[in-house]
């Protein structure tokens, strides 16, 4: 899967250096208006939707969310390219999102690859109820899908798991992790504090939280 997907990375980067080269194609020497696009720390993107455009410098691969759209949802959706790149640089990537840091290892990345292929959609969700069932949530509640190129839900596992770590108040006692079951009701999951953050061990796709007992 890696080797394939590298190849076809250079072959992108060789038609991309032929495009560039060629005068005819250019919008200036067509007499026309060269068109611009906007973008921003994780990408280009607009309410709900974002290409990733991860930052490579440092030890692990970041990706700044954008703005989610009027319903809380965000869409950041990871080219041919770009994955080709987080599998060269075997670096674990980090979405920022706002309140909370999503890590996936170098192997998770692979374990998405293999089940959503080498172009997918990560799909962000935010939940500001201040209610998980009957107990008090004290993050936002966020919801963390993948969809391949064609838009179907995939299912991934991950081991080791990845790392969904919120901000919470120093003082917080009486934390607990929490996912979205498929019947609607909030279960207990794997999580542990250090100082102002919380951080849930997530070892499938899904619906987390924060909770106070």
């Amino acid at each position: 899967m890696e080797k394939r997907v590298i190849s076809k990375l250079l072959i992108s980067f060789v038609l991309f250096i032929s495009v560039v080269l060629s005068f005819n194609l250019s919008p200036l020497a067509a007499g026309k208006d060269p068109v611009f696009v906007v973008v921003g720390p994780g990408g280009p993107s607009t309410p709900g939707k974002q290409f990733a455009d991860p930052d490579f410098s440092g030890e692990t691969a970041i990706v700044v969310a954008g703005v989610a759209d009027d319903n809380g949802n965000l869409a950041i959706h990871f080219s041919e390219v770009t994955v080709a790149k987080l599998l060269i640089s075997k670096k674990p990537l980090k979405v920022d999102m706002p309140g909370a840091d999503l890590t996936f290892s170098a192997g998770n990345i692979r374990e998405i690859v293999t089940a959503a292929g080498d172009i997918f959609t990560l799909q962000l969700g935010y939940d500001y109820a201040r209610k998980a069932g009957n107990r008090t949530a004290v993050t936002n509640q966020i919801s963390i899908g993948i969809k391949n190129v064609g838009g179907n839900n995939k299912a991934v596992s991950f081991s080791p798991a990845a790392k969904l770590a919120f901000d919470v108040s120093s003082g917080a006692k009486n934390l607990k992790g929490a996912k979205k079951a498929a019947n609607g009701q909030w279960k207990n999951t794997a999580g542990k504090k250090s100082g102002s953050t919380f951080t849930i061990s997530m070892n499938d796709l899904g619906n987390y939280t924060v909770v106070s007992d």
